[in-house]
């Protein structure tokens, strides 16, 4: 007998997720961003052993108590609830998104969804453009990579020295992300920030032609009283966006690894 796996949430690529267990697990999705009693009621009459959380975390309307079945929780992002119901019980809780493998593919796959998120704003080509890229961690990688394979200026823009000197290795430009509005010609460069913290005034974003936000949220953006910027974009969950299928994979090889290694303890 298949054991039982509940996956909740309204992603798009959770469709995928669940078309690749199916040969493990008898699975089903519970479609919703809120944990509810009648959520509860639900899940305790399926009596899953596997549950998977989305990435953004659930807004809570009630107590968030986990059904005595289940035993294992694949978790994305969590809020005060998640961790002390995880702290509380005797499940087992596994961090997908601090998954090395799926980081980094995924890393491949927001970088190619930025590319399309570009030609689909700006109708223009990546040759010959100037990328200014604050941060330099696994997707910042993987675009500065792409963008200057497709004939791109790159200039990289973070605090850490190591980084620094480690992108300007590969042939990339540096600066320092203090000095990133002092860049010449910043007004001619596009700005792709990675950096997942509020850094950016929102009066500094008319120094580039455009802003391309990258981070989760609250994103780059420093807190204003004012509208946003109109040339600031934030682009969020671009995998899932415009790969669902691929992305929707990519989590399920990770939910197959993280069972396969269980069971091997065992």
């Amino acid at each position: 007998m298949k054991k039982k796996c509940a996956i909740i949430g309204t992603d798009a690529r959770l469709p995928f997720v669940k078309e690749t267990l199916d040969n493990l697990l008898e699975v089903k999705i519970f479609p919703t961003m809120i944990w509810t009693e009648e959520l509860k009621a639900a899940l305790n009459d399926f009596q899953p052993t596997i549950i998977f959380l989305p990435i953004p975390p659930l807004k809570i309307d009630c107590s968030f108590v986990l059904p005595e079945s289940c035993l294992l929780l694949f978790v994305g992002k969590k809020n005060l609830e998640i961790e002390q119901e995880i702290q509380n019980s005797q499940v087992h809780a596994f961090n997908y998104l601090e998954d090395e493998q799926w980081i980094w593919e995924n890393a491949n796959l927001t970088a190619e969804g930025f590319i399309n998120d570009f030609y689909r704003s700006e109708n223009e080509s990546i040759y010959n453009k100037k990328f200014i890229i604050t941060g330099y961690g696994r997707v910042g990688k993987r675009l500065a990579f792409a963008l200057h394979h497709l004939g791109a200026e790159v200039i990289i823009s973070v605090r850490s020295d190591h980084q620094l000197y480690e992108a300007k290795s590969y042939g990339y430009q540096i600066e320092q992300l203090e000095r990133v509005d002092k860049i010449q010609d910043a007004q001619s460069n596009y700005l792709i920030n990675t950096i997942p913290y509020r850094w950016l005034s929102p009066s500094d974003t008319n120094r580039f032609i455009k802003v391309y936000d990258l981070a989760s949220n609250p994103g780059c953006l420093l807190e204003s009283a004012n509208s946003t910027p109109t040339n600031y974009i934030h682009s969020t969950s671009l995998p899932g966006l415009y790969f669902p299928k691929d992305a929707g994979y990519l989590i399920a090889k990770t939910v197959q690894t993280q069972l396969a290694l269980l069971e091997g303890e065992e």
